[in-house]
């Protein structure tokens, strides 16, 4: 299953993967029952989220893992802030809150982190916290 508040990714990601589900939603207001994913991945996505909605994202995330499930995640690693600029031709929205408030976030949604690395990206002067985390069982 696929979220994306981009109609127009939605599409392009039902051209590409006709077989899995896509829901055209904000991630940080759709709800899924507790206990129903082994795994949740966010790759470049939770960055677009503003710094104070954050914690609330990822403890829902917590909630619809199943115990033992897995997020795989990127975050922003530098200083903490929110920022809008150009990326792609159009003007993107870009909000983290650091490495030590987002490893306090997952602590307390009880995702334990087994791994977690800043890599900089290869295609620009950007770098981002990868995080792997399980949930308590």
């Amino acid at each position: 299953m696929g979220i994306d508040a981009s109609a127009q990714q939605i599409a392009r990601a039902r051209v590409n993967v006709p077989k899995a589900t896509f829901v055209h939603a904000d991630m940080c207001s759709v709800t899924f029952d507790a206990n129903n994913f082994d795994a949740v991945g966010a790759f470049y996505a939770i960055t677009h989220v503003p710094a104070g909605q954050q914690e609330a994202l990822i403890s829902n995330i917590a909630t619809w893992l199943r115990p033992g499930g897995v997020f795989v995640a990127s975050f922003g690693s530098g200083a903490a802030g929110e920022w809008a600029g150009e990326w792609l031709g159009t003007t993107m929205f870009f909000g983290h809150t650091g490495k030590a408030e987002t490893s306090r976030f997952l602590a307390d949604a009880k995702l334990h982190v087994r791994s977690s690395a800043i890599q900089k990206q290869d295609n620009e002067d950007a770098a981002f916290l990868w995080i792997e985390a399980t949930k308590e069982s």
